[in-house]
């Protein structure tokens, strides 16, 4: 537990925070660590913004910094037809699915510092290097989403198979569930815990988080 803190934070939620933010600044799948570090500067500023712009804005006139700063402030309106107008723009597919890794990765530990009222994590300077083009294969295609999937499509739950296409965001984001909720694993067990929050205690939480997010989960 953390002693410079006006709550008590677990070790390993900080760890995951950190981790996420230097995540969002090192070289990924097809981005290099400065758009990357870009794209997290971008969802940052929507989250904590106090009078956002309108989501149907163009803020950037960038397609994907104006679906990044959607996703991170009015997720509810990101919607297929926002996400094929931005493959039209120009934006790859593979591209969208790094971006909502990023977005996770950086708006994650924001709204939880916001809401304890601790101090924002700065971003680290951008990672040196190109792309790394980690990227699954093969790509299918999936009737639970709209992106393409890590074969074989349409096993899990859409909310799992997500971020497959790049299996840095899709680790990344499974960290962060680990140390904020809890993992792959444990989620078939009813009565898993940490010692605090009884399971339906969590997805009580869980639920009333999605409904004031308006989430359709």
């Amino acid at each position: 537990m953390s002693t410079d803190s006006p709550v008590d934070i677990r070790e390993d939620l900080r760890l995951a925070h950190r981790l996420a933010l230097a995540h969002v600044a090192a070289p990924g799948a097809t981005l290099d660590g400065a758009r990357r570090r870009r794209i997290g500067e971008v969802a940052i500023g929507a989250y904590l913004d106090p009078g956002p712009q309108p989501p149907w804005v163009p803020v950037y006139g960038d397609p994907l910094l104006d679906a990044a700063r959607r996703l991170a402030r009015f997720a509810d309106t990101l919607t297929e037809a926002v996400y094929a107008q931005a493959l039209a723009e120009g934006v790859e597919a593979v591209e969208w699915v790094e971006m909502v890794g990023v977005v996770i990765a950086a708006v994650a530990p924001t709204a939880f510092a916001h809401a304890a009222g601790l101090p924002i994590l700065d971003l680290p300077t951008p990672g040196d290097g190109p792309p790394t083009g980690l990227i699954a294969s093969p790509l299918v295609s999936a009737t639970l989403n709209w992106v393409p999937v890590a074969a074989p499509a349409d096993q899990t739950a859409s909310v799992v198979q997500a971020l497959s296409a790049v299996p840095a965001e899709w680790d990344n984001l499974w960290r962060l569930a680990e140390a904020q909720y809890m993992s792959d694993a444990q989620m078939s067990d009813p009565l898993w815990n940490r010692g605090t929050l009884s399971r339906p205690q969590m997805e009580l939480v869980a639920g009333r988080l999605s409904l004031v997010r308006r989430c359709f989960f």
